[in-house]
């Protein structure tokens, strides 16, 4: 089988990827979470609240009142039910992505084992 063929299968697979549930299941809930305005709020002040905490860390400032706000906001980020949804539709696709790739492996291995 010639390097053409094998990524033309990977085409195939990307595209078979492309349409599983899972797939389709990260794309709704990415569009849900970027739509919900409450969390992107959270998201925006989550990042300028890390960036202000680097920048005083640099300058040897304490910083234990602002990690305690970060840690406050990562949980409002991570109760809202848009990012629990976006979380476990990536977590379901990253697992049919492992899968996908342990049957390469596994087929790998069985020709090995034939040889």
């Amino acid at each position: 089988m010639t390097k053409e063929d094998i990524l033309n299968k990977a085409k195939e697979l990307g595209k078979a990827l492309k349409e599983s549930d899972e797939y389709k299941e990260l794309v709704e809930a990415e569009k849900a979470l970027n739509e919900d305005e409450e969390t992107q709020k959270l998201l925006n002040d989550y990042n300028a609240k890390a960036q202000e905490i680097q920048l005083r860390q640099m300058t040897g400032e304490n910083v234990n009142d602002s990690m305690m706000e970060l840690q406050d906001l990562e949980k409002k980020i991570m109760d809202s039910e848009s990012m629990k949804k976006y979380s476990q539709a990536e977590k379901n696709f990253k697992e049919l992505i492992e899968s996908a790739n342990q049957a390469i492996v596994d087929a790998m291995e069985e020709e090995e084992q034939k040889e």
